[in-house]
């Protein structure tokens, strides 16, 4: 009979090993199918938003500052080209007007300003200024001498 009783029992410690095994083998398929699907879960829909919210409010003040300078350069540019032009057509021209003179672009104003310089004969001092909502943008000076 022991041999009878050794032999169930082992039979018995062997189905219980095995089931185990085989347990442990149905739960590592099982984590290998979860971990196989594609496709995103909502924790990490909700984790991948948020750290690109995270960084898009670190990068808006940047973005902001960013635009500020541009129009501010873009300004200025076109009130140096507005106020060169101006200065180009007066040293180009054969005569000159002594006083003050204001003209209006858009939302920009232009003056200029031509005085004889006393000390010399034939010799003009130029002030062009440019300013848009009565800020001054840009200011150039130059002189120009009439040969006669």
């Amino acid at each position: 009979m022991k041999f009878v009783e050794y032999n169930f029992l082992n039979i018995l410690k062997l189905q219980l090993f095995f089931g185990v095994i085989i347990l442990s083998f149905r739960s590592k398929s099982m984590i290998r199918k979860l971990r196989s699907c594609s496709g995103l879960s909502l924790i990490e829909l909700l984790f991948t938003i948020s750290i690109l919210g995270i960084v898009m409010i670190s990068i808006a003040p940047l973005m902001i500052n960013s635009n500020k300078i541009n129009r501010k350069s873009e300004s200025l540019y076109n009130a140096t080209l507005l106020a060169q032009g101006y200065m180009e057509s007066i040293k180009a021209s054969d005569c000159i007007t002594v006083g003050r003179t204001v003209e209006i672009h858009d939302n920009t104003q232009v003056i200029i300003d031509i005085e004889k310089v006393v000390k010399y004969d034939h010799f003009y001092k130029v002030t062009i200024e440019v300013l848009q909502d009565h800020e001054l943008i840009e200011r150039f000076e130059g002189y120009k001498i009439i040969m006669r």
